[in-house]
């Protein structure tokens, strides 16, 4: 009997030891999860009257809803996101992976796969990067959309902080190109007044996902797997298809009729 008493409070020691593990760290499922949004039309962006809105804003608020989750929700700059993440001053971002991402964060499932697009100006076009050599891209600040442009040092690269400050520099003749996703740069360029037909024509050189990224520093084995499910349920009964429509109105987003372009 003193033996069977012992090995049930051993038993009861281990399994306290094995939940303070998993609940151990800052974020839990009780706890508030807080958010960052790419602040890049449409993804993340403030309306007329200062209220945050935006693609991914919404798709992010509503996993956490899904998930069973009270949340914060705060639209900052692309670059400043993988500070918060690396800091533990944020808990999850929906966004375009790069090297610095992956190296402080968990990606815990994706949302959607978007087209990556080179927009040229005064009609031009082109057919392949080599023909963009000596030229000037503008590319997001922080950003990492294709291998091949990204290690291509004939092409001169030009941060700027949004897709609106690309097609503003296109028109203006101070940019050669831009690059980022189909959904930003066309987006965008409606909201500054101007119509794609303005642009030259668009040369599809992929498609990269966005991600829902957890940072190291919060994650926890219970939140990642409520927002992975809430992440695979929004996506099968077609609420996150539903938000990026509503944002893009009749525009052909996804491009899945274009061929990819030979590089």
């Amino acid at each position: 009997m003193k033996r069977t008493c012992r090995n049930i409070r051993r038993n009861l020691i281990f399994l306290s030891f094995i939940f303070i593990f998993i609940t151990g760290s800052d974020q839990t499922l009780g706890a508030e999860l807080r958010i960052d949004t790419i602040a890049v039309t449409p993804f993340g962006f403030l309306t007329a009257d200062s209220k945050s809105t935006g693609m991914m804003y919404e798709i992010a608020n509503k996993i956490a809803e899904q998930a069973g989750l009270h949340y914060t929700n705060t639209v900052v700059p692309y670059a400043r996101t993988i500070i918060d993440i690396q800091s533990g001053n944020t808990d999850i971002v929906l966004r375009i992976g790069n090297d610095k991402l992956g190296e402080v964060a968990i990606p815990v499932a994706t949302v959607v796969s978007m087209p990556i697009i080179i927009i040229s100006r005064n009609k031009k076009h082109f057919n392949n990067l080599s023909e963009m050599h000596g030229l000037t891209v503008g590319v997001l600040r922080g950003g990492q959309f294709d291998n091949d442009f990204d290690n291509n040092s004939n092409i001169i690269k030009y941060a700027v902080n949004d897709y609106v400050q690309i097609i503003k520099m296109l028109v203006a003749g101070r940019l050669d190109a831009g690059i980022g996703t189909s959904a930003g740069i066309y987006y965008s360029s409606l909201q500054a007044g101007i119509t794609p037909d303005k642009l030259g024509q668009s040369l599809l050189i992929g498609r990269r996902d966005f991600v829902l990224y957890m940072s190291k520093k919060t994650a926890n084995p219970q939140t990642i797997e409520a927002l992975r499910q809430a992440t695979l349920k929004l996506s099968a009964n077609g609420e996150i298809k539903n938000i990026i429509d509503k944002y893009m109105s009749d525009f052909n987003w996804d491009l899945q009729d274009v061929p990819l372009k030979a590089r």
